[in-house]
């Protein structure tokens, strides 16, 4: 972006700042969209939009770019801008016409039209947003035959704007426990952490207002309205290639051997997406294409595998090396669409032991290589579970057990050592860097007790990204402090990855 900032930054800030969104296009602000299409809002146009045009309609307004009259042609146009990115092929026809009138009109409209495959299904949900947005009473007419429509996404826009426009709430639809429990089951059984968060949702995320406490500290004089600018126009390209991204739920497994050379991480993303769509986006994008027992995976990396296994569901898994993957467990389970955990049973007992309600929840079945951390060392087990305890504020508890009262101490002991040093070292960055800010205010909200042998920790995450903090917190604390006493790998160059066996 030549901002001096990256998009990891600006989604740390995001997710903590209290707004949060669970669609790629929560982050697609309207008017940002629209200006880059060249388009101008209105009720009218954006009613407009929703329109499907017949491909017949077409010739005559290419014929009409020609027309005589000014009025004709000018009118033609507008249609074409209206209709979007389905007229892209008649139009790049329409380019290279022997009517100058029509070639450049053509050509004009095209700059303004292009984007990928998915470009149109995009443009019809952000006018269906806009619609909400305005909450224009006219606009409910248009808006109301959506409601049965089998697009992706579009009913449930259509939706959500009619409630807007009506001064009502609505909430996106979310997995059921049956959904999560299932993706529970893809997990390996040697899963020595596991984790599940439920996304919260729903919320449209303003980046005029997150920019602005960042901007500021930025070199270069850059501004907020060349900084959503730009973020508009990287995420309209993701969401024109692939469609839109709805995340619902998120479910994490880490080997019990995690280390430099060993063991792997699972994640199973739950939601809607359309997983042709990103077949084709990681082809074009020539990524490794192997088939595991039937199934599709990509390889950006020897390191790591990405799953578009439907439209429901997409698996990432990661680990030092493509032969530590549990490839083959995975497919096996997803072609079984396996109902029952191959977890140990030491696990299942602990994730029945967490209610099942909590948003966001985390398991920890102490291995060796886990107790290798000196302040993990007195622990059997760990527990962390997240509830929303106020608009917007995640209360977290984590109880870690073991059998050493005296161990139990020296571990708290440590843990504390280290926040307090910890949190003095990112205070000293904080005014620089603003997305650091939440994580300074969980570290001060730590609060640890001890009764005999179980240590009890307790903090709050502001924001309703919250959620997603805490498994990814947990997981790195563990894997950082299980390397190998803390020496990294050599590096080693990259080989192809290899086609299974």
């Amino acid at each position: 972006m030549g901002m001096g900032f990256g998009m990891m930054e600006l989604l740390m800030l995001l997710l903590s700042g209290g707004g949060w969104g669970n669609d790629l296009m929560d982050y697609l602000p309207t008017s940002a969209y629209w200006k880059a299409k060249g388009v101008e809002v209105s009720a009218e146009r954006m009613t407009a939009e929703l329109a499907v045009a017949e491909p017949a309609d077409l010739a005559q307004l290419i014929r009409d770019l020609g027309a005589q009259k000014h009025e004709t042609r000018e009118a033609a146009s507008a249609k074409l801008r209206a209709i979007g990115p389905v007229a892209i092929p008649a139009l790049k026809k329409a380019a290279e016409s022997d009517d100058p009138e029509v070639r450049t009109r053509a050509r004009e409209l095209l700059a303004g039209l292009s984007g990928g495959a998915q470009a149109n299904a995009i443009r019809r949900l952000m006018a269906i947003r806009t619609l909400g947005e305005q909450k224009k009473p006219e606009a409910v007419a248009a808006l109301r035959p959506l409601l049965e429509s089998k697009e992706p996404f579009v009913a449930d826009y259509a939706a959500r704007a009619i409630a807007a426009i009506e001064g009502r709430a609505h909430e996106r639809p979310a997995p059921t426990r049956e959904m999560l429990w299932r993706d529970l089951c893809l997990l390996p059984a040697n899963c020595g952490i596991v984790a599940q968060l439920r996304m919260p949702g729903g919320q449209t995320t303003s980046f005029e207002e997150a920019l602005k406490t960042i901007v500021p500290t930025l070199p270069g004089g850059q501004d907020v309205g060349k900084a959503v600018a730009e973020l508009t126009k990287g995420i309209s390209a993701v969401a024109e290639r692939v469609g839109n991204l709805r995340l619902e739920g998120l479910t994490l497994g880490v080997a019990d051997d995690v280390g430099n050379k060993t063991g792997f991480v699972v994640i199973v993303a739950r939601g809607r997406y359309d997983a042709a769509a990103v077949k084709a986006a990681f082809t074009q994008l020539n990524l490794n294409a192997t088939k595991v027992e039937g199934m599709d995976t990509f390889s950006p990396d020897r390191e790591l595998r990405l799953i578009p296994c439907s439209d429901e569901r997409f698996v990432f898994t990661g680990g030092p090396s493509s032969e530590q993957l549990p490839l083959k467990e995975l497919a096996a389970a997803l072609q079984a669409n396996a109902d029952k955990p191959a977890l140990a049973a030491k696990m299942l007992d602990l994730i029945k032991g967490i209610g099942p309600d909590a948003p966001v929840w985390a398991a920890v079945a102490m291995s060796d290589t886990y107790r290798q951390a000196s302040f993990l060392a007195p622990y059997d087990t760990i527990t962390a579970t997240g509830r929303n305890a106020e608009v917007g504020v995640l209360a977290v508890t984590v109880a870690a057990v073991g059998k050493d009262p005296e161990a139990v101490k020296g571990s708290v002991a440590e843990v504390e050592k280290g926040v307090k040093e910890g949190l003095a070292e990112i205070k000293q960055h904080a005014a620089e860097m603003p997305f650091v800010k939440p994580i300074v205010e969980v570290m001060e909200s730590i609060r640890i007790e001890t009764a005999g042998a179980k240590a009890t920790l307790t903090a709050k995450l502001k924001g309703q990204g919250a959620a997603l903090m805490m498994p990814m917190m947990m997981l790195w604390g563990v894997r950082s402090s299980a390397m190998d006493e803390g020496i990294p790998a050599p590096a080693e160059p990259m080989p192809a990855v290899p086609e299974p066996q």
